[in-house]
C-alpha cells in the first residue's frame, strides 16, 4: 500500500509524450502517469497516479475490482456509469473495444514528459514514470496509444484497467467540445469512478463531478445536456437547476438530440455549430418529465407528424403536458399539410396546439394581416386560398378535420 509521506507544493507533473521520438510530430502527446515504488512487493510496485490522488489527496475510499484480465476490470468500471450516464458508458465501451488494436507496446524505453499535469504529490521513496501516451490523431499504422511495456508488465490487472480508463477518459477530453489542455479532470473522474462514491451517487453530485472534470456533455432524465460552452468557450448560462438531489428543473440541451413529437414519435432537434451560445433550454416537471424546450438557435428544423398530417416547424418554444405529450409549438415559421388543407406561416408568431392524441387542435397562423404571402391556408376541396383575419386561427376536431375557420379569401 502506497502511503502519503510528503506533499511537493511546486511539483509539476506531466502527461506528455515520447519527446525523443515524435510520434504524430505536429501534436503534443497526452498520457497516463504511474507511481513506481521499488521498495514495495512486485504486484504493488506500480499504482496509477489517479488512484493514489483519489485516496490520499481527494480522500476517496477506493472500491477496486480484481479479475483475471484487465479487460474484465475495465468493463466493470465502465458499467458503473450505465445507470446515471448511459451515453458516456456507450462512448467509453466503444473506445475500450478498439483499445488494444490502437495500442503500441514499447519495451526497453524511458517515456519522457511534456508537462501539463499541474500540482501533485508523491509518496516518499517513489518516482513518477510515464505509463502511456495518447495522440489525437493515430499514426499511419493506426496507433493512438503508446504504452511502456516494462511498466505494464509489472502492473496488476486493476492498475492496468485504471491506466486504460485514464486514456479512454482523456480521449473524450481531447474532443473539440472539451478541449482538454491538462489531465486534472481526467484524474478526478477516474479516481471517483474507482471509489465508493459511485455506489449511491446522486444526480446532483454526479453533475458537480462532471462540471469539475471539465467534460461538456451529460445525461439528465433521458436527455443529453451540456454543462459549458465547449472548447471555443461560448458564453451563456449553462446552469443546471434542481428540484432536489435527484430531479433537474432546468438545463441546456446538447446540439443534436431527439425530443418527443405528437403521436408518440420522436423529432430531431439540431442546432448547427454556426449558431453561437447555448442551443436550447430544457425544463422539467417535478416528476422529471420534459415540460418545455426553448430553442435559442437562429434556425432549428423541428419535424412533426400526426395521424393524417405532417409538417415542419422552426420553433422557439415547445411545450408538453405532465405525461410528456407535446401540447403546443410556437414558431418562427411552420407548414402543416393534411389531405384536406395546407397551412403555412413564414414569420414569427405561429402556434400549433395538439390534442393528447397528437392531432392538431388549433393552428394560429400569426399576426400578419396584410401579408398574404407570409401566412395563409389553402382548402383544397374548395380550391380557395385564405389569409389571416384579426382572429386568424383554425380549429380542428380530433380526427384532424377543420371545424372552425377564421380567415377571408386572398
Amino acid at each position: 500500500m502506497l502511503r502519503l509521506s510528503c506533499f511537493i507544493a511546486a511539483l509539476i507533473l506531466s502527461w506528455g509524450g515520447l519527446a525523443q521520438a515524435h510520434f504524430g510530430g505536429d501534436e503534443k502527446g497526452n498520457g497516463g502517469s504511474v507511481i513506481d515504488c521499488p521498495q514495495n512487493n512486485p504486484w504493488e510496485r506500480y499504482e496509477v497516479l489517479d488512484l493514489y490522488e483519489a485516496r490520499e489527496v481527494q480522500t476517496f475510499k477506493l472500491d477496486l475490482i480484481e479479475a483475471y484480465s484487465y479487460q474484465d476490470v475495465l468493463a466493470k468500471m465502465i458499467n458503473r456509469l450505465e445507470e446515471i450516464n448511459p451515453t458516456r458508458a456507450r462512448l467509453y465501451r466503444s473506445y475500450a473495444k478498439t483499445f488494444e488494436q490502437e495500442t503500441r507496446m514499447i519495451s526497453g524505453a524511458e517515456f519522457t514528459d511534456v508537462p501539463d499535469r499541474g500540482w501533485g504529490a508523491l509518496p516518499k521513496g517513489c518516482r513518477l514514470v510515464q505509463g502511456a501516451v495518447q495522440y489525437k490523431r493515430p499514426s499511419i499504422a493506426g496507433h493512438r496509444y503508446y504504452i511502456n511495456k516494462d511498466v505494464w508488465d509489472g502492473m496488476n490487472n486493476t492498475q492496468r484497467a485504471a491506466l486504460a480508463l485514464h486514456e479512454i477518459i482523456y480521449r473524450e477530453g481531447l474532443l473539440p467540445e472539451n478541449g482538454f489542455q491538462s489531465s486534472n479532470g481526467v484524474r478526478l473522474l477516474n479516481g471517483y469512478l474507482h471509489s465508493t462514491n459511485m455506489r449511491n451517487v446522486t444526480l446532483k453530485r454526479y453533475v458537480d463531478l462532471i462540471q469539475r472534470s471539465g467534460l461538456q456533455a451529460i445525461d439528465i432524465q433521458g436527455y443529453q445536456v451540456i454543462l459549458h460552452g465547449g472548447g471555443l468557450g461560448e458564453e451563456g448560462d449553462y446552469t443546471v437547476e434542481f428540484y432536489d438531489s435527484e430531479v433537474v428543473k432546468r438545463a441546456v440541451l446538447a446540439r443534436q438530440v431527439e425530443v418527443p413529437a405528437p403521436q408518440g414519435k420522436i423529432a430531431p432537434f439540431v442546432c448547427g455549430p454556426e449558431a453561437k451560445g447555448p442551443p436550447a433550454e430544457i425544463n422539467f416537471y417535478a416528476n422529471g418529465v420534459i415540460q418545455r424546450v426553448r430553442p435559442r438557435c437562429s434556425s432549428v428544423d423541428f419535424v412533426i407528424y400526426s395521424r393524417e398530417s405532417y409538417g415542419q416547424i422552426t420553433a422557439y418554444e415547445v411545450n408538453y403536458d405532465i405525461e410528456g405529450r407535446m401540447t403546443s409549438a410556437m414558431s418562427f415559421q411552420f407548414e402543416l399539410n393534411h389531405p384536406d388543407y395546407h397551412l403555412r406561416s413564414s414569420k414569427i408568431g405561429g402556434l400549433i396546439e395538439f390534442y393528447p392524441s397528437g392531432e392538431p387542435r388549433r393552428a394560429f397562423i400569426g399576426r400578419h394581416f396584410s401579408d398574404a404571402s407570409g401566412s395563409w391556408v389553402r382548402i383544397d376541396e374548395v380550391g380557395q386560398d385564405l389569409v389571416a383575419l384579426q382572429k386568424n386561427d383554425v380549429l380542428f376536431d380530433q380526427t384532424g378535420r377543420i371545424v372552425e375557420l377564421n380567415f377571408i379569401p386572398r
